[in-house]
């Protein structure tokens, strides 16, 4: 069970551009990531607990170019009124940001759920990240995603970051656990 007074939830470049395949092909099981991050940014507004959407700043030619149509935070998740949005450029999302300083000062929170995209970069990083400034790191488990590549198939690296941020000390649990 996680202190819902101490926690927030971070949803790391849940962007238009990784679900609609306009700019490139959705994420894997877009559809079913889109469910889990609806189903745990719900659960976080009805136990009042704070919300950050991470916001990938990409250049011209980019997946996440900024300013484009594809952009914009995912339209059935997007933040709500009292909701802050971080915009990033570097996979680290506390890199170049002011994201520590809203968890620690205008939050006041020890721990933080994260989900998102992209698995093995924007994802990891933060989480990593996140441990190394003394947060508790929760990882929903199965509500993240990438895309495959030539090496690895999605799920794949989708399991093995789940193992490796578990092994460097986060909790891993599916959606449906997390505020149960």
């Amino acid at each position: 069970m996680i202190e819902k007074e101490s926690t927030a939830v971070l949803v790391i470049d849940a962007q238009l551009c990784a679900f609609d395949g306009v700019r490139s092909e959705a994420c894997f099981e877009s559809k079913e990531l889109l469910e889990k991050l609806v189903l745990l940014i719900m659960g976080a507004r009805k136990n009042k607990i704070p919300i950050v959407f991470i916001q990938h700043c990409g250049f011209p030619g980019q997946l996440y170019e900024e300013g484009t149509d594809q952009w914009i935070i995912h339209p059935e998740i997007s933040a709500i009124a009292g909701e802050v949005i971080v915009q990033k450029r570097q996979s680290n999302s506390f890199d170049g940001t002011v994201l520590d300083d809203i968890l620690n000062n205008d939050l006041g929170v020890k721990n933080v759920i994260v989900c998102g995209l992209q698995s093995e970069f924007c994802v990891t990083n933060t989480c990593i990240a996140a441990m190394e400034l003394g947060f508790g790191a929760i990882v929903a488990s199965d509500a993240h995603s990438t895309w495959s590549n030539e090496e690895d198939e999605a799920q794949e690296i989708i399991a093995r970051q789940n193992f490796i941020l578990k092994a460097k000390g986060a909790i891993c649990q599916p959606v449906k656990e997390i505020f149960a």
